[in-house]
């Protein structure tokens, strides 16, 4: 017999175990997106092509070694002569150091924008994840409701059998019943769609089922509008990012400058003669820039520097009217949410069944307490998912976290 109970309790450990190893927690998903994120895989080869690009860049220009040689007779005399020589062109001891701080704060930049991005996928997980969460709850929820209003039809069926409620009554708490099972329907579908996004968003596998958990984030906060401005300002790495872009381009503007001036070759080696001479050589041979001095590569150079410019501007602008509005619609579902705390909607369903039941109260005030719930539920739900949501937008936009559920990577 203690053999047995002990087994029971061990199962019960286990079992508990087992669900909570299946839950995923918030950091989990968004541990698994950045893993499995196929746009940051793409990112990340991206920096790898340009991190090539500027080893390429470091690489000094090969020598090329040349060998010729020449016998030549006639009747009455013989002439040879061999010549071994070695050029390599000598612009890139001006010209390549302008080109290897254009990649390097390329590459800079780059980083930058992988970053930027990271932080996007993680605020579309943590939006992803709460719906999800929440459409569950509330799936759940009405579910449970559901039950208990299908019992409470059951038996109003053997009360209209009994004559103790009119079939008009009955009648009336079936549609009830059908409007909170359409209800139910549409929560589920929207589950089953936020389920999806949320497997595709973190790779997870389609046959294990997902077990989300709440989320608890303060109610409340205060900020300053300019303190919030000035802080994107400073941490938004895409912005940081697009002043490397234009550092990078102006040190290819230099770059190509510079390369204006003709390619120079500097050539030497040595040379015998079948006469008898012999000894050392050496040539220079440069372009004379009648023509081509490097003018297209420069104005296209221009041409960039001037609308990287110009997006960084316009950057500027959109990330100080993104955060004032993301912030205005804080305070209000902020205020909005708060409201919601004192209501204990499950008290109003519980009341109007049983005070219906006991003949306390009429069907029209049934029906309206049925009403008020479910409309109360969803409601404070869907305010619930828009304060959270507020939050993460806020915080994607200023690039600072504002609850303690944040990346740690």
């Amino acid at each position: 017999m203690r053999l047995f109970r002990l087994l029971i309790v061990l199962s019960g450990i286990f079992i508990i175990s087992v669900n909570a190893q299946n839950k995923l927690t918030l950091d989990d998903a968004i541990d698994l997106a950045i893993k499995n994120n196929l746009e940051l895989h793409k990112q990340k080869a991206l920096l790898n092509r340009v991190e090539l690009r500027l080893d390429e860049t470091r690489l000094l220009p090969n020598p090329v070694f040349s060998y010729s040689r020449e016998d030549l007779k006639d009747n009455q005399f013989n002439y040879g002569e061999w010549i071994a020589s070695g050029s390599i062109p000598i612009n890139f001891l001006w010209s390549r150091w302008s080109n290897i701080e254009s990649k390097k704060n390329m590459l800079e930049a780059q980083k930058l924008f992988y970053d930027h991005n990271k932080m996007n996928i993680v605020a579309e997980v943590q939006e992803v994840y709460l719906s999800f969460n929440n459409y569950s709850f509330l799936s759940e929820n009405l579910k449970s409701s559901l039950s208990k209003l299908s019992n409470l039809a059951e038996a109003s069926k053997h009360k209209v059998t009994e004559g103790d409620i009119s079939e008009y009554e009955l009648q009336r708490i079936l549609i009830e019943i059908n409007r909170l099972r359409s209800t139910v329907s549409e929560l589920e579908l929207r589950k089953k769609n936020y389920e999806s996004r949320l497997r595709l968003l973190i790779g997870y596998d389609r046959t294990k089922e997902i077990t989300t958990e709440s989320l608890n984030i303060k109610s409340h906060f205060h900020f300053s509008k300019d303190e919030l401005i000035t802080q994107a300002l400073k941490n938004r790495k895409d912005l940081s990012a697009a002043s490397l872009l234009i550092e990078s381009e102006n040190l290819f503007l230099s770059h190509n400058k510079i390369k204006a001036i003709p390619e120079i070759n500097l050539t030497a080696g040595y040379k015998e003669q079948t006469d008898n001479m012999k000894g050392t050589i050496f040539q220079i041979n440069f372009e004379v820039p009648l023509f081509n001095r490097n003018q297209i590569a420069i104005e296209q150079t221009e041409i960039e520097l001037n609308l990287l410019e110009r997006e960084k501007t316009f950057l500027i602008e959109k990330i100080k009217s993104d955060v004032s509005e993301a912030l205005e619609k804080l305070t209000m579902v902020q205020n909005l949410h708060k409201s919601q705390d004192e209501l204990q909607f499950m008290n109003i369903f519980n009341s109007a069944i049983y005070s219906y039941e006991q003949g306390e109260i009429s069907l029209v005030e049934f029906i309206d307490g049925i009403n008020a719930y479910i409309d109360g539920v969803v409601l404070a739900k869907k305010l619930e998912t828009d304060f959270y949501q507020s939050v993460f937008e806020l915080e994607k936009l200023v690039s600072i976290s504002l609850t303690n559920y944040k990346e740690k990577r």
